[in-house]
């Protein structure tokens, strides 16, 4: 379940983050679906409580900050019954929702594929899968860590699933759909059968990221390694730095963007030929976007050879 607004820390939590809730208010355009800054805050609190415990101000504010914002404000419009916010999210997520569904079910057919898709309008809408009013909305799920479309995806696929799973339990089922299935389930490289992008997209990501990494300053990269790989905490990355906690993690927020304005850009740019190969062609920004999307899911992203090769440049230089 998604967690529910503890009162004294909701309040602790305005009262520490008022002028960032404020603005991010603003930024999702929140206003345009009557949502008033503390209900949208009340958003940004279950969503920090989900994904963080105990985290230092700056932490949380970096997470916050993180959010796709206009998806989230729509979102809680869409739970609150928001008739212009319903009308906005048929006319632009249908398209998305139905293409998506013809290519999880593949050749189980258009009429299956609108039957996965439109199943789930009503769990969004607050229904069950029997036509029943749910005392909660499948959106009360959505925490804006991800772009609302790929979320969507995924829960679709996920419907696919269980679907599957229910009716191997009564008939005979397509081998390859069930195989797809448990290739989901199992979260491995199968899941890109459920969504192609995925499959096109992430090797261009992975790419992406290396050459962006490769091209920090080693400091910057040995900090980030110290951070994610080694998994140290940042009081003891600024006691190796002899600096302020705080300010080894402004400079940690600082690294952080830089790489994200590298990746996108050397995603945007494209490559030139290789190995014979035909030139990479530069992504559009909605693909720009759907890489990043992919990146805070879970992805396998591989730091090693990183490590070894920052560890070999700092040697070198002793």
């Amino acid at each position: 379940m998604p967690p529910e607004v503890s009162i004294s820390r909701f309040e602790q939590f305005l009262a520490d983050h008022s002028a960032l809730l404020k603005f991010l208010h603003e930024q999702a355009k929140a206003a345009r679906w009557n949502l008033s800054c503390e209900e949208f805050a009340a958003a940004l609190y279950r969503s920090a409580a989900h994904h963080l415990e105990n985290a230092p101000a700056e932490a949380v504010e970096s997470y916050l900050e993180a959010v796709h914002l206009e998806d989230l404000a729509l979102a809680c419009a869409l739970r609150n019954g928001s008739e212009l916010a319903w009308e906005q999210f048929v006319s632009e997520y249908r398209p998305v929702l139905r293409a998506a569904a013809r290519a999880i079910v593949g050749k189980g057919g258009e009429e299956r594929a609108r039957e996965l898709a439109d199943s789930l309008y009503a769990e969004l809408y607050g229904l069950d899968r029997k036509g029943n009013e749910r005392k909660t909305s499948l959106l009360d799920y959505f925490h804006g860590r991800s772009r609302l479309s790929t979320w969507l995806r995924t829960v679709l696929a996920q419907r696919h699933v269980d679907g599957l799973r229910a009716s191997q339990r009564t008939q005979p089922q397509d081998v390859e759909a069930i195989e797809r299935s448990r290739g989901y389930e199992r979260g491995n490289s199968e899941i890109d059968d459920l969504d192609p992008d995925r499959a096109r997209l992430l090797p261009l990501l992975a790419a992406a990221v290396s050459k962006a990494l490769a091209a920090l300053p080693a400091a910057d990269r040995l900090l980030l390694l110290l951070y994610y790989v080694q998994g140290l905490k940042l009081a003891q990355i600024a006691r190796m730095l002899a600096a302020h906690e705080a300010t080894a993690s402004r400079r940690l927020q600082k690294i952080r963007a830089d790489l994200r304005q590298r990746v996108e850009a050397v995603l945007a740019a494209g490559s030139a030929a290789q190995n014979g190969g035909p030139p990479a062609k530069g992504l559009s920004p909605a693909e720009v976007r759907a890489c990043l999307d992919y990146a805070l899911e879970d992805w396998p992203f591989d730091l090693t050879p990183l490590a070894e090769d920052t560890a070999q440049e700092t040697s070198e230089r002793k």
